[in-house]
């Protein structure tokens, strides 16, 4: 029992995985955690940050009984980018899709606003020349001013977002 307990503790402890690339007898290729039983060979894998988690001993967290805990790599602050870093991506991002999505974003809030209103118009041409039609031509102007103000505060929350998504992209091309 002792010897399961020490070989899973090993287990876990390992900074790779190791992952098997067998070739069977037809030639298919088959990756596979056992050991091939033919012809095959051992990949150790890592994580895709490159850093495999560090365990803490058994015996420092919770006693002599307790599975290993796991603790997290964490990078240095100062440590720099690579050529395809965070920055690089997010500055790929903007020039390609944010800016113009944030742009055709405002542009289409725009034209639904703009329709709105000729629709709204359209329906207070309609109105007619009596107490009834006075009314309810009242009331459209009512509803054209209510969804002008909603355009326009929408419109200005569009703009802003635009505007700073075209301050981070002038940044981020400045440090490049």
């Amino acid at each position: 029992m002792k010897h399961l307990a020490f070989l899973a503790i090993a287990l876990l402890a390992s900074p790779t995985w190791a992952i098997n690339k067998c070739i069977g007898p037809d030639g298919k290729v088959v990756f596979q955690d056992a050991p091939c039983a033919g012809k095959g060979e051992t990949i150790n894998v890592q994580p895709a940050s490159g850093h495999a988690p560090k365990t803490v001993p058994a015996a420092t967290t919770a006693g002599a009984n307790a599975a290993p805990a796991t603790v997290a790599n964490t990078a240095p602050a100062n440590k720099k980018e690579g050529a395809f870093g965070e920055s690089w991506q997010r500055r790929t991002y903007l020039e390609n899709r944010g800016v113009a999505d944030a742009r055709a974003a405002t542009d289409n809030h725009q034209r639904e606003c703009a329709a709105q209103q000729v629709a709204l118009a359209s329906r207070k041409r309609i109105a007619n020349n009596n107490l009834a039609g006075a009314t309810w031509e009242q009331s459209i102007s009512a509803e054209m001013q209510a969804a002008a103000t909603m355009c326009d505060s929408r419109s200005r929350e569009l703009r802003a977002e635009l505007e700073a998504l075209q301050k981070e992209l002038r940044e981020l091309q400045a440090k490049q």
